[in-house]
């Protein structure tokens, strides 16, 4: 008898520990979701934070980048240190494993613009014609031909990568130069 007692205590000592640990385990899992919960609303806080950030840097720069649409009539303007450039793209072919576009740069200096640079970013948009940023290639340019005074100077380039039925922009950025000539 004593030993029916005894194995139902310990089946009773058991179930307890068992229930005590199970109680435990319990209090750790709600300790873990609501530190879970506090990183999600810390994480949708820095992605809020990030854009914010990102957008605030655009508005800073949004005239020091020029954005082309392939198809758009019109130019874009970019400012450089030496003022603003008009630029707009044409001539649309495929070449190679990508695109050659006509960047026409129309300069709006009194002076001739010598060793231009520029980086340019371009890629596809998806339907609602929004960058798809993770498919977006760049490319620095370097142009030998000088951009005359006050008149329209047609550039060649190729935009490898992006076909023209993909291209859905083109960014020209952080213009710069390596000379100017004035009229004597």
């Amino acid at each position: 008898m004593w030993s029916k007692i005894y194995a139902f205590d310990l089946f009773v000592i058991l179930l307890l520990s068992l229930l005590f640990f199970w109680c435990q385990d319990n209090k750790r899992i709600d300790k873990l979701e609501k530190q879970i919960d506090s990183l999600r609303t810390d994480y949708s806080d820095l992605k809020r934070d990030v854009s914010k950030i990102q957008f605030d840097k655009f508005l800073d720069n949004y005239d020091k980048v020029a954005y082309l649409t392939p198809g758009s009539d019109g130019y874009s303007s970019v400012r450089f240190d030496l003022g603003v450039l008009t630029i707009s793209i044409t001539n649309i072919i495929p070449y190679a494993n990508g695109s050659k576009v006509t960047l026409r740069f129309g300069n709006t200096l009194s002076s001739t613009i010598n060793g231009l640079k520029a980086t340019a970013e371009y890629g596809p948009v998806d339907e609602k014609g929004i960058s798809i940023y993770d498919q977006m290639k760049t490319k620095e340019l370097s142009f030998i031909k000088s951009l005359r005074s006050g008149s329209w100077t047609n550039i060649e380039v190729v935009l490898d990568g992006v076909p023209p039925d993909k291209l859905g922009y083109v960014r020209i950025k952080d213009v710069t130069h390596t000379g100017i000539e004035l009229l004597r």
